[in-house]
Protein backbone atom coordinates (compact mmCIF):
# COMPACT_ATOMS: atom_id res chain seq x y z
CA UNK A 1 0.00 0.00 0.00
CA UNK A 2 1.67 3.55 -0.63
CA UNK A 3 2.53 6.25 1.38
CA UNK A 4 -0.37 8.51 -0.29
CA UNK A 5 -3.40 5.90 0.26
CA UNK A 6 -2.28 5.41 3.89
CA UNK A 7 -2.66 8.57 4.54
CA UNK A 8 -6.41 9.25 2.64
CA UNK A 9 -7.20 6.06 4.23
CA UNK A 10 -6.06 7.62 7.91
CA UNK A 11 -7.28 11.12 7.32
CA UNK A 12 -10.05 10.79 9.39
CA UNK A 13 -9.23 13.91 11.39
CA UNK A 14 -10.65 16.23 7.96
CA UNK A 15 -13.91 13.86 8.24
CA UNK A 16 -14.43 14.56 11.86
CA UNK A 17 -14.09 18.17 11.04
CA UNK A 18 -16.43 17.65 8.14
CA UNK A 19 -19.18 16.17 10.52
CA UNK A 20 -18.61 18.29 13.10
CA UNK A 21 -19.61 21.32 11.12
CA UNK A 22 -22.22 19.71 9.90
CA UNK A 23 -23.78 19.36 13.17
CA UNK A 24 -23.45 23.17 13.26
CA UNK A 25 -25.47 23.85 10.03
CA UNK A 26 -28.97 24.45 11.73
CA UNK A 27 -28.56 27.40 14.48
CA UNK A 28 -27.52 30.70 13.23
CA UNK A 29 -28.86 29.95 9.39
CA UNK A 30 -32.10 29.49 10.28
CA UNK A 31 -33.47 31.69 13.29
CA UNK A 32 -35.95 28.81 14.36
CA UNK A 33 -33.55 25.83 14.68
CA UNK A 34 -30.72 25.37 16.90
CA UNK A 35 -27.69 23.28 16.83
CA UNK A 36 -28.89 20.10 18.61
CA UNK A 37 -25.90 17.93 20.43
CA UNK A 38 -25.69 14.24 19.11
CA UNK A 39 -23.71 11.27 18.45
CA UNK A 40 -23.99 9.85 15.49
CA UNK A 41 -22.42 6.37 14.25
CA UNK A 42 -22.22 5.47 10.44
CA UNK A 43 -21.35 2.10 9.07
CA UNK A 44 -18.66 2.23 6.62
CA UNK A 45 -18.02 -0.09 3.86
CA UNK A 46 -16.18 -0.20 0.12
CA UNK A 47 -18.10 0.80 -2.91
CA UNK A 48 -15.94 0.48 -5.39
CA UNK A 49 -12.13 0.76 -6.08
CA UNK A 50 -10.05 1.03 -9.16
CA UNK A 51 -7.79 -1.81 -10.32
CA UNK A 52 -4.38 0.15 -9.53
CA UNK A 53 -6.38 1.09 -5.45
CA UNK A 54 -4.82 -1.90 -4.12
CA UNK A 55 -7.65 -1.68 -2.04
CA UNK A 56 -10.13 -4.86 -2.58
CA UNK A 57 -12.16 -4.24 0.81
CA UNK A 58 -13.04 -2.73 3.37
CA UNK A 59 -15.29 -1.71 6.36
CA UNK A 60 -15.74 -0.33 9.96
CA UNK A 61 -17.67 2.41 11.81
CA UNK A 62 -17.29 5.89 12.35
CA UNK A 63 -18.72 8.08 15.83
CA UNK A 64 -19.16 11.33 15.97
CA UNK A 65 -20.49 13.25 19.10
CA UNK A 66 -20.75 16.91 19.03
CA UNK A 67 -21.30 19.09 22.43
CA UNK A 68 -22.00 22.89 23.30
CA UNK A 69 -22.68 25.91 21.92
CA UNK A 70 -22.49 28.94 19.75
CA UNK A 71 -22.01 30.80 23.53
CA UNK A 72 -19.08 28.32 24.87
CA UNK A 73 -17.81 27.10 21.94
CA UNK A 74 -18.08 22.95 20.02
CA UNK A 75 -16.71 20.22 21.19
CA UNK A 76 -16.15 17.47 19.39
CA UNK A 77 -14.61 13.72 19.69
CA UNK A 78 -14.50 11.31 16.65
CA UNK A 79 -13.73 7.90 16.18
CA UNK A 80 -13.11 5.69 12.99
CA UNK A 81 -11.93 2.40 12.62
CA UNK A 82 -11.71 -0.06 9.83
CA UNK A 83 -10.30 -2.75 8.58
CA UNK A 84 -8.50 -2.20 4.91
CA UNK A 85 -7.76 -5.54 2.73
CA UNK A 86 -5.19 -4.62 0.49
CA UNK A 87 -5.32 -6.84 -3.10
CA UNK A 88 -1.90 -7.81 -2.12
CA UNK A 89 0.10 -7.46 1.20
CA UNK A 90 -1.54 -7.90 5.06
CA UNK A 91 -5.04 -6.26 6.23
CA UNK A 92 -4.45 -3.87 8.73
CA UNK A 93 -7.04 -2.19 10.98
CA UNK A 94 -7.00 1.90 11.08
CA UNK A 95 -8.10 3.80 13.71
CA UNK A 96 -8.06 7.45 14.21
CA UNK A 97 -9.36 8.69 17.29
CA UNK A 98 -9.34 12.94 17.17
CA UNK A 99 -10.97 15.46 20.05
CA UNK A 100 -11.22 18.88 18.87
CA UNK A 101 -12.94 22.23 19.61
CA UNK A 102 -13.63 25.28 17.93
CA UNK A 103 -14.79 28.57 19.36
CA UNK A 104 -18.38 29.76 18.90
CA UNK A 105 -17.48 32.61 17.07
CA UNK A 106 -15.36 30.83 14.30
CA UNK A 107 -11.77 32.82 15.85
CA UNK A 108 -9.94 29.51 17.93
CA UNK A 109 -9.58 26.30 16.73
CA UNK A 110 -7.98 23.63 19.05
CA UNK A 111 -7.35 19.29 17.56
CA UNK A 112 -5.53 16.23 19.23
CA UNK A 113 -5.40 13.56 16.40
CA UNK A 114 -4.55 10.09 17.17
CA UNK A 115 -3.32 7.94 14.56
CA UNK A 116 -2.92 3.91 15.50
CA UNK A 117 -2.43 0.69 12.75
CA UNK A 118 -3.00 -2.62 14.53
CA UNK A 119 -3.24 -1.20 17.53
CA UNK A 120 -0.09 0.77 17.43
CA UNK A 121 0.05 4.41 17.75
CA UNK A 122 1.77 6.06 14.65
CA UNK A 123 1.08 9.57 14.86
CA UNK A 124 -0.15 11.96 17.33
CA UNK A 125 -0.53 15.71 16.43
CA UNK A 126 -1.48 19.03 18.60
CA UNK A 127 -2.10 22.16 17.26
CA UNK A 128 -4.24 25.17 17.80
CA UNK A 129 -4.98 28.40 15.23
CA UNK A 130 -6.50 31.65 15.77
CA UNK A 131 -7.84 33.82 12.85
CA UNK A 132 -7.21 37.66 13.96
CA UNK A 133 -10.24 39.90 15.02
CA UNK A 134 -9.45 41.48 11.48
CA UNK A 135 -10.04 38.40 9.33
CA UNK A 136 -8.88 40.61 7.02
CA UNK A 137 -5.24 40.24 8.69
CA UNK A 138 -5.18 36.04 8.49
CA UNK A 139 -4.15 34.38 11.52
CA UNK A 140 -1.81 32.16 13.19
CA UNK A 141 -1.23 28.42 13.67
CA UNK A 142 1.00 26.16 16.21
CA UNK A 143 1.87 22.60 15.86
CA UNK A 144 3.10 21.12 19.26
CA UNK A 145 3.30 17.66 18.16
CA UNK A 146 4.82 15.58 16.12
CA UNK A 147 7.13 18.38 15.03
CA UNK A 148 6.92 22.04 16.62
CA UNK A 149 5.53 24.41 13.63
CA UNK A 150 4.40 27.45 13.28
CA UNK A 151 2.80 28.66 10.21
CA UNK A 152 -0.07 31.72 8.92
CA UNK A 153 -3.68 31.60 7.99
CA UNK A 154 -4.42 33.66 5.03
CA UNK A 155 -7.08 36.22 4.64
CA UNK A 156 -11.25 35.01 4.75
CA UNK A 157 -9.91 31.02 6.15
CA UNK A 158 -13.01 29.82 8.02
CA UNK A 159 -12.37 27.08 10.31
CA UNK A 160 -15.22 24.13 10.26
CA UNK A 161 -17.77 24.95 11.96
CA UNK A 162 -17.99 28.67 10.50
CA UNK A 163 -17.20 27.23 6.81
CA UNK A 164 -20.30 24.73 7.21
CA UNK A 165 -22.62 27.73 8.77
CA UNK A 166 -21.32 29.92 5.82
CA UNK A 167 -22.48 27.47 4.04
CA UNK A 168 -25.89 26.99 5.14
CA UNK A 169 -26.28 30.56 5.12
CA UNK A 170 -25.99 30.60 1.13
CA UNK A 171 -28.46 27.70 0.83
CA UNK A 172 -30.90 29.98 2.36
CA UNK A 173 -29.96 32.77 0.00
CA UNK A 174 -30.92 30.05 -2.65
CA UNK A 175 -27.39 30.32 -3.82
CA UNK A 176 -26.54 26.55 -5.21
CA UNK A 177 -22.41 27.29 -5.58
CA UNK A 178 -19.79 28.35 -2.70
CA UNK A 179 -16.01 28.63 -3.04
CA UNK A 180 -14.53 28.97 0.45
CA UNK A 181 -10.31 28.66 2.19
CA UNK A 182 -10.87 26.03 4.92
CA UNK A 183 -8.20 25.23 7.59
CA UNK A 184 -9.45 22.23 9.43
CA UNK A 185 -6.29 20.77 11.06
CA UNK A 186 -6.04 17.21 9.53
CA UNK A 187 -3.40 17.75 8.02
CA UNK A 188 -0.79 19.73 9.56
CA UNK A 189 -0.10 23.15 8.48
CA UNK A 190 -2.24 22.69 4.86
CA UNK A 191 -5.02 25.23 4.04
CA UNK A 192 -8.12 23.95 1.28
CA UNK A 193 -9.70 25.41 -1.34
CA UNK A 194 -13.41 23.98 -0.78
CA UNK A 195 -15.90 24.11 -3.41
CA UNK A 196 -19.98 22.78 -2.36
CA UNK A 197 -22.57 22.43 -4.19
CA UNK A 198 -26.11 23.06 -2.64
CA UNK A 199 -29.12 21.45 -4.27
CA UNK A 200 -32.24 22.16 -3.74
CA UNK A 201 -34.24 21.63 -0.26
CA UNK A 202 -36.15 19.00 0.39
CA UNK A 203 -39.52 18.84 2.23
CA UNK A 204 -39.63 16.61 5.76
CA UNK A 205 -39.90 12.77 4.84
CA UNK A 206 -38.68 12.68 1.12
CA UNK A 207 -36.75 10.15 2.61
CA UNK A 208 -38.26 7.79 4.02
CA UNK A 209 -35.23 5.21 5.02
CA UNK A 210 -33.99 8.22 7.02
CA UNK A 211 -33.79 8.07 10.31
CA UNK A 212 -37.08 8.63 12.84
CA UNK A 213 -35.33 11.81 14.24
CA UNK A 214 -34.69 13.07 10.98
CA UNK A 215 -37.83 12.29 9.31
CA UNK A 216 -39.87 15.63 10.47
CA UNK A 217 -36.93 17.78 9.20
CA UNK A 218 -36.55 19.17 5.57
CA UNK A 219 -32.63 18.58 4.29
CA UNK A 220 -30.49 19.87 1.57
CA UNK A 221 -28.20 17.60 -0.81
CA UNK A 222 -24.56 18.27 -0.57
CA UNK A 223 -21.00 17.86 -2.83
CA UNK A 224 -18.35 18.97 -1.29
CA UNK A 225 -14.52 19.07 -2.93
CA UNK A 226 -11.49 19.68 -1.02
CA UNK A 227 -8.24 20.77 -3.25
CA UNK A 228 -4.95 21.68 -1.49
CA UNK A 229 -4.77 25.53 -1.33
CA UNK A 230 -2.46 27.11 -3.13
CA UNK A 231 -2.60 30.87 -4.08
CA UNK A 232 -0.41 31.12 -6.94
CA UNK A 233 -2.23 28.17 -8.87
CA UNK A 234 -4.61 28.97 -11.08
CA UNK A 235 -8.34 28.41 -11.41
CA UNK A 236 -9.19 24.54 -12.97
CA UNK A 237 -5.00 23.66 -12.92
CA UNK A 238 -5.98 22.07 -9.11
CA UNK A 239 -6.76 18.05 -8.48
CA UNK A 240 -8.98 17.23 -6.10
CA UNK A 241 -7.51 15.65 -2.23
CA UNK A 242 -11.35 13.89 -1.97
CA UNK A 243 -14.96 14.70 -2.12
CA UNK A 244 -18.32 14.38 0.54
CA UNK A 245 -21.71 13.92 -0.87
CA UNK A 246 -24.06 13.64 1.75
CA UNK A 247 -27.78 15.01 3.13
CA UNK A 248 -27.82 17.46 5.61
CA UNK A 249 -30.49 18.03 7.81
CA UNK A 250 -32.20 21.18 9.25
CA UNK A 251 -30.73 19.97 12.91
CA UNK A 252 -27.12 19.39 11.50
CA UNK A 253 -27.01 15.86 11.15
CA UNK A 254 -25.33 14.00 8.52
CA UNK A 255 -27.78 11.00 6.53
CA UNK A 256 -26.02 8.99 4.37
CA UNK A 257 -22.63 9.66 2.91
CA UNK A 258 -20.07 9.07 0.35
CA UNK A 259 -16.22 9.93 0.37
CA UNK A 260 -14.52 9.35 -3.17
CA UNK A 261 -10.69 9.65 -2.56
CA UNK A 262 -10.68 9.25 -6.32
CA UNK A 263 -8.99 5.37 -6.87
CA UNK A 264 -11.91 4.19 -4.30
CA UNK A 265 -15.26 4.94 -2.37
CA UNK A 266 -16.37 4.47 1.11
CA UNK A 267 -20.19 4.82 1.99
CA UNK A 268 -21.28 5.45 5.30
CA UNK A 269 -24.83 4.65 6.28
CA UNK A 270 -26.63 6.29 9.77
CA UNK A 271 -27.36 3.56 12.02
CA UNK A 272 -27.80 4.91 15.26
CA UNK A 273 -28.53 8.68 16.16
CA UNK A 274 -28.77 9.72 19.54
CA UNK A 275 -29.88 13.79 20.46
CA UNK A 276 -28.26 14.87 23.43
CA UNK A 277 -28.89 17.35 26.58
CA UNK A 278 -28.06 20.43 25.86
CA UNK A 279 -27.86 23.55 27.27
CA UNK A 280 -29.81 26.95 25.60
CA UNK A 281 -27.41 29.80 24.42
CA UNK A 282 -28.03 32.70 25.71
Amino acid sequence: MTGTRKHQITRGASLLLGFAALAALGSNAFATVTIRAHRAVYDLKLERSSEGSNVSGADGRMVMELTGSACEGWSTSFRRVMEMRPAEGETQLFDNQVASWESGDGQSLQLNDKQFINNRLETETKLKADMDADRSKGGKGVIDEPKPEQFDLPSGVLFPMAHQKHIMEAAERGETRDVSILYDGASGSKIYKVISFIGKRKEPGADKTADKALQALPSWPLSVTFYEYDAKQSAGEELPSYQMSFPIYENGVAGTLTIDYGDYVLSGKLTSLELLDQQDCK
